[in-house]
């Protein structure tokens, strides 16, 4: 059964009566009014003969005060039809069934109601025309304005804008009450909240120059709202967070109690989240993660609407909402032609820079005449970090086998390290430079630098360009899935007629009938010559021998 089917099969029916506590003073009136005739008929005999009674006593102005009195305040004695209908619900309800009730006919159940509801509420969202033509397909009589105003009159679930229809993540956001919170109790600097956003705006890539969208990593200070630091990549990574990260913590030498962030991959990579010797770990931070498809929790979501408006759209590349379809295609199309110039990420970087400046110190909206940056440093209470290498603070655990550790496909090694041999330690590297590893206790007591033994030219100079040969590998084997599934498609739109086939493989005929060679009834020996000019050879030589002679 469709779900919008079963909740409107639960919907309540509407009931005509009602009761006397919820009543209006009037409306009791009315009801004594009423009650006061009923009870006069029923005290004389039968109802025909009562209002009859009744009549000629109100035509000779015989009756009594009270019943006078209760036909002058309804403003005229009602037909037999209503004297009936009155004395009948008297009889079942007693005053309460004489209340007003102008709610009109009761409208009947339609019997494609059910049929109606499933067809409306479908996932690709029908018109009314289009649920009724289909309705009468199915052999009912439903028109579009039938199947409209059934609609309109249900509940608003029910409605055009049903979560069937719109989806339940939209509808909550925008039609169910949610949550006002407010954050003047949080001191600055107490939590951050950070998380990925990719630009609304086509840069020029710094290697290719070709359209690219970069990856905005951000942290804002929940409190001040200001923006404590932030970081540019190519896509959302654990590097581009620890970057955005250490970088906040550097610069304003505080440490956050805790984040509020996302389930991206960059904020649950392993190199973050690890107890032992995690990013997280190592500066005591206590991590929130957001519950899934819920951006409304996130206080950063809106400064980076408050930005794209500020910065994205004073750029002819902007992509972002309200944008032109039509204006981004054709640049797109100047820009692979070669007749338009994309701004470069500098560009970006100084507008945004700018723009921070101005938000910063603009007007905090909670706190009233104070602004962001006066809020930042008015309450910070500092919790500098301890004197931590921000280069090398990634680390992992390696064991010590024989001397030597290994750390992505790299060995390391120094002087004694074979006292360690059979433990497990953590290791911190630069990203930039595999030259050498800091060693150190599970507890985070230093041990030693150790060096790089051997060194392979098939790895990558740096950890960076290993991971960006990975990203590509990645990206090459997904177009190839992309090619390999074209190619299947393409495949499957040929048609192959097998008859035809078997038919050009099989066996060709003879065409021509097999004929035994010509043959000619002659003699060789007929076409034998005489050697005539012998003789003259033979007498012209002789003639010349003798010429020798005389000679």
């Amino acid at each position: 059964m469709h779900p919008a089917v079963a909740k409107y099969n639960q919907l309540p029916a509407l009931s005509n009566v009602q009761d006397w506590k919820k009543a209006t003073d009037k409306a009791r009136r009315l009801a004594q009014h009423r009650a006061t005739i009923v009870k006069h008929l029923l005290l004389n005999g039968s109802l025909d003969s009562a209002l009859t009674q009744l009549k000629e006593r109100l035509n000779t102005g015989l009756l009594a005060p009270s019943i006078n009195q209760a036909i002058a305040a309804i403003g005229k004695l009602p037909s037999r039809a209503t004297l009936y209908n009155w004395c009948k619900a008297y009889k079942d309800l007693g005053l309460e069934g004489l209340l007003p009730n102008h709610k009109g006919k009761v409208a009947s159940t339609k019997p494609w109601a059910t049929r109606a509801l499933e067809l409306y509420h479908a996932v690709n969202s029908p018109s009314f025309a289009q649920v009724a033509d289909e309705l009468k397909k199915q052999g009912f009589d439903a028109q579009a304005f039938q199947v409209r105003r059934f609609i309109n009159e249900l509940p608003h679930e029910l409605g055009p804008q049903s979560p069937h229809r719109m989806g339940n993540k939209l509808y909550r956001e925008k039609h169910k009450d949610h949550l006002i919170r407010s954050t003047e109790h949080i001191p600055p600097g107490f939590i951050y909240n950070g998380d990925g956003h990719t630009l609304d705006v086509y840069l020029a890539h710094p290697k290719t120059g070709k359209a690219w969208r970069a990856e905005l990593t951000a942290f804002q200070d929940v409190a001040s709202r200001c923006i404590v630091g932030w970081e540019i990549s190519e896509a959302e990574s654990a590097v581009s967070t620890l970057t955005a990260l250490t970088r906040a913590i550097g610069i304003h030498q505080h440490i956050p109690s805790m984040l509020y962030v996302d389930n991206g991959s960059g904020y649950k990579a392993k190199m973050m989240t690890d107890e032992c010797c995690g990013v997280y770990a190592q500066f005591d931070i206590e991590v929130i993660f957001a519950i899934p498809g819920n951006a409304r929790a996130k206080w950063i979501e809106r400064f980076f609407l408050h930005m794209e408006d500020r910065v994205g759209k004073r750029f002819e590349t902007y992509c972002g909402r309200d944008h032109n379809e039509r204006h981004k295609q054709l640049m797109l199309n100047d820009v692979k032609q070669g007749k338009r110039t994309l701004p470069s990420l500098e560009m970006w970087i100084n507008e945004f820079k700018t723009f921070l400046e101005d938000y910063h110190n603009s007007a905090h909206p909670e706190i009233k005449h104070k602004t962001r940056k006066q809020v930042w440093e008015d309450g910070l209470i500092q919790d500098k970090p301890p004197c931590i290498d921000f280069v090398i603070l990634p680390r992992e655990k390696v064991n010590v086998l024989r001397g030597r550790v290994r750390l992505h496909n790299r060995v390391y090694s120094t002087e004694y390290l074979h006292q360690f041999n059979g433990q497990e330690l953590v290791a911190g590297y630069d990203m930039n430079d595999d030259s050498f590893i800091n060693l150190y206790e599970k507890t985070g007591e230093f041990i030693a630098v150790c060096q790089l033994k051997n060194k392979s030219n098939a790895i990558p100079a740096s950890r960076i360009e290993e991971r960006q040969t990975k990203r590509l590998a990645n990206q090459t084997k997904r177009l190839q899935g992309h090619l390999a599934e074209k190619q299947a498609r393409a495949a499957l739109d040929r048609v192959v007629n097998v008859a035809e086939v078997e038919q050009l493989a099989a066996d060709t005929p003879h065409v021509l009938e097999e004929k035994a060679p010509e043959t000619l009834d002659f003699d060789i020996t007929d076409f034998s010559v005489e050697p005539s000019t012998k003789r003259v050879l033979n007498a012209d030589f002789l003639e010349l021998e003798n010429d020798d002679d005389d000679i």
